[in-house]
């Protein structure tokens, strides 16, 4: 139900898949921060912010993305939905451990 409801604008099923990877996110910079200093600020905003991108990415892909999973267009569009998410997490790590 996540998947169709995230091409919903707000609808809270959609907000739902953002919020459980923002605490994921959460859990994995605590981790990290037990052996690297990581301010609490930094953490919280760095969380806040791969949420809102992470809810656009997806949002997008469902809003206006191809529906029809037996067609190569759809696979390069699900390509480019888990690069941004991998590039958001990678600009992540960038901005917690070297900023």
């Amino acid at each position: 139900m996540q998947t169709v409801k995230k091409g919903v604008w707000l609808n809270p099923v959609g907000i739902s898949h953002t919020i459980d990877h923002m605490y994921c996110s959460l859990g994995v910079i605590f981790v990290v921060s037990l052996f690297v200093p990581i301010s609490a600020t930094a953490m919280v905003l760095a969380v806040i912010v791969e949420g809102i991108v992470h809810y656009l990415v997806d949002y997008s892909k469902v809003k206006y993305g191809c529906k029809d999973n037996t067609t190569p267009k759809y696979w390069q569009q699900f390509g480019l939905d888990q690069l941004a998410h991998q590039v958001t997490y990678i600009l992540m790590a960038w901005y917690l451990l070297v900023v």
